[in-house]
């Protein structure tokens, strides 16, 4: 039998006559209506909890309720959260508290060791005899600029890492073949890490680590290099300067604390608390971290200096900055105006620019190969790549290349 249309009718009626849509709706302030949203795409979102009848919060508890047994998979980004109150009305009124933050995959791209393992790893290796670089020897550099670890696509960084470290070690065997190379220098220039807020608009939603995690994945990258790199060599020197991507900073881009407050500088502190507390690794190692944004230092009777280049101002292209800087550092009668080589990171490609036949400018690749913000503000993606060169003897440096 064929259904009438007034059936139709009153079928569709009754089923829009739903009970929910009669209670009286709940207010909520604006901005913070109880809620959770995730890009896979992103791998973050945001939480808006159920409001609190106290002002505090148990982050874990709402990932719960609203992820149940998934809520492991995420973390929240508490330095993001947000709150607000709301007076509801009634005898007495009663005020209710929302809180809202950023939320991030909780996944993790390397093994889950932390630092009193790395420590313990550092400690099994048996010592060897140390001894100083020969006279006339070079130096060996490896540029570490502008990893951005915790940015979209941290695991492509970390593959670019990891297959760049045997790509160094085969170029080093083969530049002996040559000439004396017993040093090798580590170059931290900035921005190791990405933070996760105040540097770009929706930076927030765009990070895949939090602080914590971004800091440890970025240890475990430079310490699995310099197990590998540093049994080659008589000695090491390793400095890291800061970044502007390193700094503390508030959700409006305000940074705050000190120049040397930084977590780039944190990061090379802590790869000297784990070597140097292991006897095979001590007296091969020195560790130089600067109070201020850039450092000065004599390798292989070459003076160089590091700096990451957030600093420098003036109109024109990065070289163009970059001369202004150094031309004020002649000014001031700085140690950074005798320099024969200037390290510099922060704009993310290569170049080499010989300045007055004496100095050279060297601009590192990062080792990030930029984002939809990099697309959107330069017109293309970097090509990502590990800056090495020889420092040393008459020429004060030679054999640049970049690792890609």
């Amino acid at each position: 039998m064929a259904e009438s249309n007034n059936l139709k009718k009153f079928a569709e009626t009754v089923q829009d006559r739903d009970p929910r849509k009669s209670k009286k709706k709940i207010e909520h302030p604006k901005g913070f209506n109880p809620s959770v949203s995730y890009s896979q795409q992103t791998k973050s979102g945001e939480i808006v909890s159920e409001p609190q009848k106290e002002n505090k919060i148990d982050w874990k508890e709402q990932l719960e309720s609203y992820f149940g047994a998934d809520a492991k998979n995420y973390r929240v980004l508490e330095d993001t959260a947000e709150i607000r109150f709301w007076d509801m009305a009634g005898n007495p009124p009663q005020r209710l508290y929302y809180f809202k933050a950023k939320i991030v995959s909780n996944k993790a791209y390397m093994p889950d060791d932390d630092f009193k393992n790395l420590l313990n790893q550092a400690k099994k290796k048996k010592p060897t005899s140390s001894k100083k670089p020969t006279k006339n020897s070079k130096t060996f550099c490896i540029a570490l600029s502008d990893w951005q670890i915790g940015k979209e696509g941290t695991e492509a960084t970390i593959e670019r890492w990891m297959d760049a470290i045997p790509k160094i070690k085969e170029q080093i065997k083969t530049l002996r073949k040559s000439e004396t190379i017993d040093q090798l220098f580590i170059a931290g220039l900035g921005d190791i890490v990405e933070g996760c807020t105040g540097f770009y608009a929706q930076q927030e939603f765009t990070v895949e680590l939090d602080y914590r995690q971004q800091q440890k994945v970025a240890r475990r990258m430079a310490y699995t290099a310099l197990k590998e790199l540093v049994p080659m060599f008589d000695k090491t020197v390793v400095s890291f300067i800061a970044g502007n991507h390193g700094e503390p900073r508030t959700s409006s881009g305000k940074s705050f604390t000190s120049f040397s407050d930084n977590r780039d500088i944190m990061l090379g502190e802590e790869l000297a608390e784990i070597f140097k507390e292991a006897p095979a690794y001590k007296d091969k190692i020195d560790f130089i971290m600067p109070d201020s944004l850039s450092i000065t230092l004599d390798i292989s009777d070459t003076v160089v200096t590091l700096v990451h280049g957030h600093q420098m101002r003036g109109g024109g292209n990065p070289q163009a900055k970059a001369r202004t800087w150094l031309a004020n550092q002649s000014l001031a009668r700085s140690e950074i105006a005798d320099s024969d080589l200037l390290l510099m990171g922060h704009y993310h490609f290569f170049s080499a620019y010989e300045s007055d036949g004496k100095r050279l400018i060297l601009q590192a690749p990062s080792l990030d190969s930029g984002s939809e913000w990099f697309d959107n503000t330069n017109g293309g993606r970097n090509s990502a790549g590990v800056l090495t060169l020889v420092i040393g003897g008459s020429e004060k440096w030679s054999n640049i290349r970049v690792i890609r």
